[in-house]
């Protein structure tokens, strides 16, 4: 009887520990702390792993520029007074307007929608470069570049981000199964951030070709990403949480460089 009652006591306490793992099982981390609309406060942002932009000599002896990561750029031919020219064998077209030596703009389409337009002006004495990127009245980006490398005039060279201001950009984060959340810019950009460490390919307009994400939950408060394009590791993001679950701060480490940007976001 003794042992009976021990095996009953034993059993009903397996069956316990049986139940709270199943409690803790249901309780695994799954992004859902991330939940939420978030809005960007300009005033904590830092722009060190802010990708330059680059023109460089084409071949044939005209400009072109490189976009996207520095270890895997997307080069796009600046043909300057041409109709809109297909890039990145997408739906995207680009048209290139050169006013004079130090103003030149470029219009962004999508399916024949005006997506973007970017005016672009190089200081008199060629070391800073000004551009102001346009969506549309609301959502007014301007941006100041400093010439990275010797002399040089006009648009060809290395420019590297000095400031920025301009409309705050939103996200939405939603719940995507049972272990990922998505990531929907308010400009459109879609990022799909499932915890398995697989890639998944970011959409939208104006999005480069190749562009993935690979992403893991570190802890319940934080989510890194591994971010390339065709395969070829550009940046690590890191978002966390704040105790108070009321800041999302990203921070982008250049794998290159290892240098950083913050961007730091409050939730509405």
């Amino acid at each position: 009887m003794k042992n009976r009652r021990l095996f009953l006591t034993t059993g009903v306490a397996a069956l316990a520990l049986g139940s709270a793992g199943f409690c803790i099982a249901q309780q695994a981390p799954d992004g859902s702390k991330f939940v939420g609309t978030w809005k960007e406060n300009p005033a904590k942002r830092t722009l060190g792993a802010q990708p330059p932009l680059r023109f460089q000599a084409a071949a044939n002896g005209g400009l072109e520029e490189l976009r996207g990561p520095e270890v895997r750029p997307l080069v796009q031919p600046v043909q300057f007074g041409a109709k809109a020219y297909s890039v990145d064998k997408s739906s995207n077209m680009i048209e290139w307007k050169k006013v004079d030596s130090n103003h030149f703009e470029r219009r962004l389409y999508e399916s024949g929608k005006l997506l973007s337009t970017r005016k672009i002006e190089v200081s008199k004495d060629g070391s800073t470069l000004t551009e102001v990127t346009e969506r549309s009245p609301s959502d007014i980006r301007t941006a100041v570049f400093k010439r990275n490398t010797s002399g040089g005039q006009g648009l060809a060279g290395v420019w590297k981000a000095e400031s920025m201001r301009g409309t705050p950009e939103q996200i939405k984060i939603e719940r995507l199964g049972a272990q990922g959340v998505r990531v929907t810019s308010d400009r459109g950009m879609i990022r799909t951030l499932t915890f398995d460490g697989k890639s998944n390919p970011v959409a939208g307009p104006a999005v480069l070709s190749g562009t993935a994400d690979a992403a893991k939950l570190k802890s319940p408060d934080t989510i890194e990403v591994a971010m390339s394009r065709e395969g070829v590791a550009s940046n690590t993001v890191t978002l966390v949480l704040s105790a108070d679950g009321r800041t999302l701060t990203q921070t982008s480490k250049r794998n290159s460089d290892g240098q950083t940007s913050v961007t730091v976001f409050d939730k509405q």
